[in-house]
């Protein structure tokens, strides 16, 4: 045990094991925790790229740290002797000198400060630079990437080398062998971006990330090659230095990567997850996990190697003689300054550029003009430098930064004074100023009068510095801020119908006064408007308050500012004084992060502004400002944006909007889990670079299953945080709510492609439901029926609608098989399995493929001849589906789909390219317009003359049902309170397959004698009347045929007769001619008016004939129903379970609908295995979440979504 002394004016002491060997290996830090641990290092003592799982191959040294905590968030080896470490507790760098592997105290030196004043981010990093000593670092809080070498005494000699263009800068990495510095920005767009290591000849290398934590550069500067974790991609990925050849090395089998920090060696890469609590390595070449270390309560964050460092090039800044910073570039050393200072001409030395900090708060106390650093929010001491004495006492401060200038008010003039020349100057006399703040977009100063009641404007560019008045009669306005690039001021206003203090707004020109926000509470003060945020800001009630234009209304937090009345907001955080000596600084997003200090030298503070040049800029970066226009991807460029769409989409002509170009035929459709999105892929033979299209579906979105209907171009896909099943378009961006199966995550979507129906797996995220359950939809009505709810993991769905069979995996161990109505389940493999996770059925051969874990096995229908497909210990095996001759699966580790040969089981090489941008590939669905629908017989026509639900069964047999709570008529085809159109038709009949239902199609036919008047289908609308694009008269569908016929034969008689036939109402003379045998299909109307006027004599001997040809035609018809009788006992049992309408095939009257329903609780069900190792689906992950009511109205917001009307949709 040794004691520790360091300038972070505590003590703490290392508790350590002490060995003896090669001083090389893995360095990892850990995290205080709630077991005790107040945080520590251990290290890995050997050769990384030879770890393995025989701990005999590294040697495990452990420190702890006590009694003080420390959150060593990144870590730096300088290949010498030195460890260099973030501290997010102290906010600091710290360098342990006289480190080893073995952490040996004997060796083990002083802990050192080399800077303090970091913001407390997970996502802040070091890198060093072991040629020049130097220390870079991103600030995500300050959204700066900053310099400072590490044998600096002057612990304020760091350099800001790019704050302009940055989102929360996280990862960090050199090279300065090659010049180069790289790091990662998490804006609305996530990319890796480079620049040399003076910050300059910046460029963005990477794009299509999600969220970046560490990036390092590959030991070996020959290779030019950075590494990088993506968390929310699931990967560790590389790419050259220019963004090419980029690559996924290891993809991770979570829902969510949780690496840290990474670190490379040789031909490995490794990373700790601090939420799964391990280390490990994966091999570069292989992908596949090399070594791991679990640990029992430490949370490994840190990770850094400890190996020698290789140098190429000589190092120009050693002898360079550059006064504060200097770095290496392809031209040679160059030289910086510090914050606050500027190059000389002899670009070597440095001079102040002013007396203030180069980012700092001006402030007055009494009548001096002082300034602090503005690091003081994260913990940098505030000692106060005056700058200036005064002759009177200084109320208000505005600041122009980039002119180094600060305006301020004095008894009752304006003075504007040179941070540079430290030359003063009067401005223009006022009244009583109670409010000043600066534009500086356009130079113009602006203040309010209490005691005018006015608000003025003077530009500082004017000559005559001559003062305008653009706002009066107010009632004692105070407390101005300004929006300087919408032109907009606001001020504290005293209404004067009610007496009552409202803010108030209006332009710079004086025009557009209205009201803000009124009601507010008492005594409001401290009023700013944050350009970053865009909001404003005041103290209200003793809290911090808000203006949200969502909510249109004022919001008060839970930051509680006690008396404090002045305000400011800089970078995330809140800066108030009530006019003593102290500073509240508090966390916007954390009300626990709060912090007081006393402001040395001064006694109180009088008025305060921020000093900061980039929190000024002449013209915002187009990026900054709703994503510069962007509706993906923009990319700043200077003050410009350009704007780039993700994988899969098309800049539209307008250069900001996305589009997507949907593919029609030989796709394969498939959801990227980590992206929120569904591709298709394109299944085309000719090429292995698949073409990659987007379905536009609205962001942001979670899908997790997904089905294709092909004649509405209709993509079905669920979204598992929000609980909807929804429809979406290809080639609009139109969606629609289907269904809302609350409490349940939909993990698998199948089609009957019979009726259009939509099957689905649920499975709870609620810990008193307990079972699964399947479900169907109907895709017209969106009704819903509950199919089966008592599987223990209902992972995957597959149906055979010919067949009337549905399979599904549970996840317990199981395969299951029963009638697509849910009834007779039975498990067709109920033991032996280890991790079986998605389903697909093969028509053509009838057979069943799924997966369990490393292998695609496949079985007859019935479960018979059960034999393994393909093997794939590397891949992940996650989803299947079925086309031609092949198996195509989606991997978990693969960034492309799989193609498998089914009779072979050999995996068809060069068949796809990885596409690196993709993510994890999760359900799959295939559609080629040459291979025919899977459908039912009956179910397909017309929906088997079911109102609502049609069920295939097998046997070609089909039942019909109801959603829940609906019971099914006597008919057992009509769900009660379903309406039908009308089934009469004058002078015809509808098809014998007609139902009437709505949205059904039909054909019809008219009596003899009539002609139809049109051709094709008619359709029941919703308004149940027929239609045929537009509304029909069914008392119109038949004319009387008018023909013209020679004489008839000697059995026939002949009659001339007069009719009006409509249309046209014109009288004409047809001749009609009559058998002596009625047709059926004589309308009896127009029988007996042609008896009434038949007025022809018959022979006896004709008469004699006929009544002979009646009598044998009598026997034959008596023949015949004694057949059918007979015939009709045999065939009852077959229609048991269906009546059809007007059929004469089907009897009216048959047995009872065949509903049996196998009980499944009783058989043996083994208890859940294990998943096969590295293997977790995103569908297995439970949620914690309160139950919600089911969503009665499936409605989304207005602005996300555009409903549909799908009623044209026929079946």
């Amino acid at each position: 045990m040794v004691l520790l002394w360091g300038t972070l004016g505590g003590v703490c002491m290392l508790l350590v094991q002490i060995s003896t060997a090669q001083n090389t290996g893995l360095i990892v830090s850990d995290l205080p925790n709630s077991f005790f641990n107040g945080g520590g290092i251990t290290t890995f003592e050997g050769y990384a790229n030879q770890f393995s799982e025989d701990e005999a191959s590294y040697k495990m040294h452990v420190a702890g740290f006590y009694p003080y905590d420390f959150d060593i968030m990144s870590m730096q080896w300088d290949g010498n002797n030195t460890l260099y470490i973030m501290d997010g507790l102290s906010k600091s760098i710290l360098k342990m000198e006289a480190f080893d592997i073995w952490m040996n105290h004997t060796k083990f030196g002083y802990i050192y400060l080399v800077h303090r004043g970091l913001s407390y981010t997970i996502s802040s990093r070091i890198a060093y630079d072991h040629l020049t000593g130097n220390m870079y670092w991103t600030d995500a809080l300050y959204n700066w990437i900053a310099v400072q070498p590490v044998h600096a005494n002057d612990q304020s000699n760091y350099k800001i080398l790019i704050s302009d263009q940055l989102s929360t800068p996280g990862a960090i990495a050199v090279d300065p062998n090659n010049d180069r510095l790289f790091w990662s920005n998490h804006g609305d767009s996530v990319f890796i971006e480079r620049s040399d290591l003076s910050g300059k000849k910046r460029k963005i290398i990477v794009k299509n990330l999600l969220w970046v934590p560490d990036i390092k550069c590959d030991p070996d500067p020959s290779k030019q090659m950075i590494y990088w974790a993506d968390n929310y991609r699931n990967t560790l990925e590389m790419s050259d230095y220019d963004g090419m050849n980029r690559k996924v090395v290891y993809r991770s089998p979570n829902i969510y990567l949780q690496v840290s920090n990474i670190a490379v060696y040789k031909d490995v890469l490794c990373g700790s997850d601090y939420d799964e609590k391990f280390v490990f390595c994966v091999g570069i070449g292989t992908g596949q996990e090399s070594w791991r270390h679990e640990f029992s309560f430490e949370d490994p964050w840190g990770m850094t190697l400890l190996d020698s460092k290789v140098t190429t090039i000589s190092n120009p800044c050693k002898d360079n003689g550059c006064e504060h910073i200097c770095t290496n570039s392809e031209d040679g050393a160059v030289c910086h300054c510090k914050e606050g200072y500027t190059l000389n001409e002899d670009k070597k030395t440095c001079n102040a550029s002013h007396s203030a900090h180069g980012r700092g708060i001006i402030l007055s106390s009494g009548n001096n003009l002082c300034t602090v650093d503005i690091r003081v929010i994260t913990g940098v001491r505030p000692n106060a430098t005056c700058l200036l004495a005064w002759t009177s006492n200084i109320t208000h401060i505005a600041v122009a930064a980039n002119d180094s200038k600060v305006i301020f008010a004095a008894g009752d003039e304006l003075i504007l004074y040179d941070l540079v020349t430290k030359q003063n100057t009067s401005l223009v006399s006022t009244g009583k100023v109670s409010g000043l703040v600066y534009s500086w977009i356009g130079g113009d100063v602006f203040w309010s009068e209490s005691d005018t009641g006015k608000i003025k404007l003077l530009s500082l560019d004017s000559a005559t510095k001559t003062d305008y008045t653009i706002y009066s009669n107010l009632n004692n306005p105070r407390d101005l801020a300004i929006d300087p690039h919408n032109e907009k001021l606001f001020w504290i206003n005293t209404s004067p119908q009610s007496g009552a203090l409202q803010i108030e707004t209006g332009s710079f020109t004086g025009s557009d006064k209205k009201t803000f926000q009124s009601q507010l509470f008492n005594n409001p003060s401290g009023l700013f408007f944050d350009g970053g945020l865009k909001l404003l800001f005041w103290i209200s009630q003793q809290r911090l308050t808000y203006f949200s234009k969502s909510a249109s209304f004022h919001l008060n937090t839970d930051h509680l500012l006690n008396t404090d009345t002045k305000l400011l907001i800089y970078k995330d955080y809140t800066i108030s004084t009530k006019g003593d000596n102290q500073l509240t600084v508090y966390s916007l997003y954390d009300e626990n992060d709060k912090n007081q200090y006393t402001v040395d030298k001064i006694s109180d503070i009088t008025a305060f502004a921020l000093f900061d040049p980039d929190i000024q800029p002449k013209e915002n970066n187009k990026c900054d400002i709703d994503n510069g226009g962007c509706e993906q991807i923009c990319i700043p460029d200077g003050t410009q944006g350009i704007c780039e769409c993700g994988l899969g989409y098309v800049l539209e002509r307008d250069a900001h909007n996305c589009t997507t170009v949907a593919q029609s035929d030989m796709f394969a459709l498939a959801v990227d889990f980590n992206h929120g999105l569904i591709y298709q892929i394109s299944m085309n033979d000719n090429t292995k670079d698949k073409k990659v299209s987007a379905v536009d579906i609205p962001q942001p979105a979670d899908p997790l299953a997904t089905a294709y209907i092909p004649s509405t171009q209709s993509v079905i896909w669920a979204d598992y945080m929000d609980d909807h099943i929804l429809n979406t378009t290809l080639n609009t961006n139109i969606t629609e709510i289907l269904y809302s199966p609350v409490n349940y995550i939909v993990g698998s979507i199948a089609v009957d492609y019979s009726t259009g129906n939509i099957y689905y797996t649920g499975l709870p995220y609620l810990y008193y439901i307990q079972y699964s359950m399947i479900g169907v939809i109907h895709y017209n009505s969106h009704q819903h029926k509950t199919l089966m709810d008592n599987i223990q993991y209902a992972y995957s769905v597959a149906l055979h609608p010919p067949k009337g069979y549905m399979f599904w995996i549970d996840g317990a161990g199981m395969v299951g098989r029963a009638n697509m109505d849910g009834t007779d389940p039975l498990f067709l493999v109920a033991y032996g399995m280890t991790s079986a996770l998605a389903i697909a059925v093969d028509y053509k051969s009838d057979k069943v493929y799924y997966i369990d874990g490393e292998r695609i096995d496949y079985m007859n229908l019935d479960g018979g001849n059960r034999q393994t497909l393909h093997m794939n210990q590397v891949a992940g095996l996650s989803h299947l589906a079925v086309a031609g001759e092949y198996v195509y699966c989606t991997a978990a580790y693969k960034q492309e789909i799989l193609k498998i040969h089914k009779t072979t089981g050999l995996l068809v090489t060069e068949w796809m390219s990885p596409v690196t941008e993709l993510g994890r590939l999760e359900t799959i669905t295939l559609y080629d317009k040459s291979v025919a629908l899977p459908v039912h017989q009956k179910c397909s026509v017309n929906n088997g003359l079911c109102s609502t639900f049609c069920f295939p069964r097998p046997n070609n047999q089909r039942s019909c049902g109801c959603p829940e709570g609906v019971s099914l008529m006597a008919d057992q085809r009509t769900c009660s309170g379903v309406p039908k159109c009308s089934m009469a038709i004058k002078h015809g009949k509808l098809s014998d397959l007609c139902s009437g239902y709505v949205n059904s199609t039909c054909d019809y036919e008219c009596y003899s004698g009539y002609l139809k008047t049109l051709t094709g289908k008619l359709t029941c609308n919703d308004h149940l009347n027929w239609v045929q694009q537009t509304s029909v008269d069914v008392n119109m569908l038949c004319k009387e045929q008018i023909t013209t016929t020679p004489s008839p034969p000697p059995t026939t008689t002949t009659k001339t007769t007069t009719t009006k036939v409509p249309p046209p109402t014109a009288t004409t003379t047809t001749t009609t001619t009559t058998t002596s045998t009625p047709s059926p299909n004589v309308d009896p109307l127009h029988r007996k008016a042609e008896s009434q006027q038949s007025d022809g004599s018959i022979s006896s001997g004709t008469f004699a004939a006929t009544i002979i040809v009646i009598i044998i035609v009598f026997i034959v018809i008596i023949v015949i129903l004694v057949y059918v009788m007979y015939k009709r006992r045999i065939v009852t049992n077959m229609f048991s379970h269906a009546k059809f309408v007007n059929s004469p095939n089907v009897p009216d009257e048959g047995g009872p609908v065949d509903d049996r329903y196998t009980s499944i609780t009783d058989i043996n069900q083994p208890t859940a295995s294990a998943n096969a190792a590295g293997m977790e689906n995103p569908l297995y992950e439970v949620r914690n979440k309160t139950a919600v009511p089911d969503n009665k109205d499936n409605t989304l917001p207005e602005q996300e979504f555009r409903s549909v009307d799908m009623t044209a949709y026929k079946y």
